[in-house]
């Protein structure tokens, strides 16, 4: 096995939000005078927008769906979204082992990317609350405009693989959605492994972000 760089996933895989994440977009109810039932549809419409992808900030997925629905848009709408940003970003928590993993790679000189799915402000202040900023020679998210496109996409996979200056066989992904991260990566022709318990062709699989440092230590 020839590997020269690898790709994280960002949320599950070296992370997680601790909070109430439908609790703390519906904090925007009463900023926007919105009734229970409001709030609940311009959630499901806000999800909705950031799954189409494009680029986009948390406050675009809210205006988005506020003119969707024909709400009120209200002028003070993205101070209301960075506060929520904020918020978001604040209860986000490194796994267990993420740290010695990264640490281990950077000690070995492998060059790093990250690819996260999301809106651009949201991921970044997240990445950045968590301390992970200096780690990656490239994070991209992919509401950033240059990228616009969620994972399993290939267009984010082989953005990564440019900025790694490696082939996309050389290069690892590793990430805790099957779908996402290990099958849009192998369909580029990247390796991949799987943080989770179901084993499959041609990916292989640990159970966390802490066993996979025994893994690589193996295969680097």
């Amino acid at each position: 096995m020839s590997l020269k760089a690898v790709c994280f996933d960002f949320d599950g895989t070296l992370a997680h939000f601790t909070g109430d994440f439908e609790g703390l977009v519906d904090g925007l109810r009463g900023d926007l005078g919105l009734t229970l039932c409001d709030a609940n549809e311009l959630a499901s419409q806000r999800a909705q927008s950031e799954r189409r992808g494009g680029p986009m900030t948390f406050g675009d997925t809210v205006r988005a769906a506020l003119e969707r629905l024909e709400f009120r848009v209200p002028d003070d709408l993205e101070h209301l979204a960075a506060q929520v940003v904020a918020d978001y970003s604040e209860q986000m928590m490194l796994l267990p082992g993420a740290l010695d993993v990264l640490s281990f790679c950077r000690a070995r000189g492998i060059p790093l990317a990250l690819l996260t799915n999301g809106p651009a402000d949201m991921q970044r202040a997240a990445v950045r609350a968590v301390g992970l900023e200096g780690y990656f020679k490239r994070i991209l998210v992919s509401g950033d405009p240059e990228v616009a496109v969620r994972k399993p996409h290939p267009h984010i996979f082989n953005l990564a693989c440019e900025a790694l200056a490696t082939t996309p066989g050389e290069t690892l992904m590793v990430g805790d959605n099957l779908e996402a991260d290990v099958r849009g990566a192998l369909s580029c022709g990247m390796q991949a492994v799987y943080l989770g318990a179901e084993s499959g062709p041609g990916h292989e699989t640990v159970p966390d972000i802490g066993a996979l440092l025994s893994w690589l230590r193996k295969h680097v």
